[in-house]
């Protein structure tokens, strides 16, 4: 356990910024998660990150815990699980991924997961550090995901994230004729009638922001490119639903099978076609572009668009009657 006495001049400073400058390396959304886990006191006691100094206090905390390993679960299991490998170095392993694949352990899921198959690919490489996921993307999403292989990296990668300086590139097939480009922007909250999706506002909520333009139109369905400058969950889901274009086969956001009804009947056998293929949101995460943690030089990572997405866009490139 470590200790660090407040002095009087950092009097009136809240806990959790006034704890980046007494634990190197750490971001400010890590720190404020270890201080809502208990992991941060003051005077013995536990407080809330936005906690103002009074100038007299005792911080307690333990130097250990602020490790990948901490944040890993500890039932977490080492599995052998085929990974498209798009980058790797001493620093970084960046991953296409697939369909279908969980990215992280949760209660009661600590096996099959993205994670489980990073952990052992490292591990079998003689990497004693458990690697730190930067970033996640949803089940059902492909694409570009960039694991940290020791904590300093982590922390350096995850800072560009935290100030929005990270460039990522996403392609969709969404629902009718989206406009040549704009900005969708407003408060993301939960859903009050299901907790587990969210929806746009513009009561108080967490900011969210996404530049969209369109690649190509084909009739019913438009094949466009998103930049979300925010990363807030289901963000992209949430927004393309807000405009009236959500993403294909994406259920929860309306853009199911149902959809198809919304259409001329001359659309009626293609769209049912292409929803026999596409059996999960047609969202790709295409590229990223950061720092990198070693060399700091701008570098991007870019996964080729996944088989399903293309396949329907060939379809309906073909397709006369469009």
């Amino acid at each position: 356990m470590k200790t660090h006495r407040v002095s009087i001049e950092d009097k009136g400073k809240r806990l959790d910024i006034f704890m980046m400058s007494v634990i190197p390396d750490i971001t400010r959304s890590k720190i404020q998660y270890l201080i809502k886990e208990n992991k941060i006191s003051i005077d013995s006691c536990t407080v809330k990150p936005s906690y103002i100094l009074k100038g007299i206090e005792q911080i307690d905390y333990e130097e250990n815990r602020f490790s990948i390993e901490s944040r890993t679960p500890s039932k977490i299991i080492f599995e052998p699980i085929d990974l498209d490998i798009l980058f790797e170095d001493e620093f970084l392993l960046v991953i296409n991924k697939s369909s279908g694949i969980v990215v992280h352990p949760g209660a009661g899921n600590y096996s099959g997961t993205l994670l489980n198959g990073v952990i052992n690919k490292i591990n079998q490489n003689g990497f004693k550090s458990i690697p730190g996921l930067v970033h996640r993307l949803d089940k059902e999403t492909t694409g570009v995901i960039i694991v940290a292989k020791d904590y300093k990296s982590h922390s350096f990668i995850a800072k560009q994230f935290e100030d929005r300086t990270v460039r990522k590139i996403y392609n969709a097939l969404v629902w009718g004729t989206v406009d040549s480009s704009g900005t969708i922007e407003g408060n993301i909250v939960r859903s009050s009638k299901d907790r587990k999706s969210f929806t746009l506002t513009h009561r108080p909520g967490r900011h969210s922001k996404t530049d969209y333009s369109l690649i190509n139109n084909m009739g019913p369905i438009s094949y466009v490119q998103l930049k979300p400058s925010t990363g807030r969950t289901h963000q992209i889901r949430v927004h393309m639903k807000s405009i009236g274009h959500p993403i294909l086969s994406d259920t929860k956001y309306s853009g199911g099978k149902s959809t198809i009804k919304s259409f001329h009947v001359k659309y009626t056998k293609i769209l049912k076609r292409i929803m026999k293929k596409m059996d999960r949101v047609a969202l790709h995460a295409k590229s990223i572009e950061i720092i990198h943690p070693d060399t700091k030089r701008k570098i991007m990572f870019s996964a080729p668009i996944p088989d399903d997405i293309g396949e329907i866009i060939k379809i309906l490139e073909s397709n006369e009657s469009l």
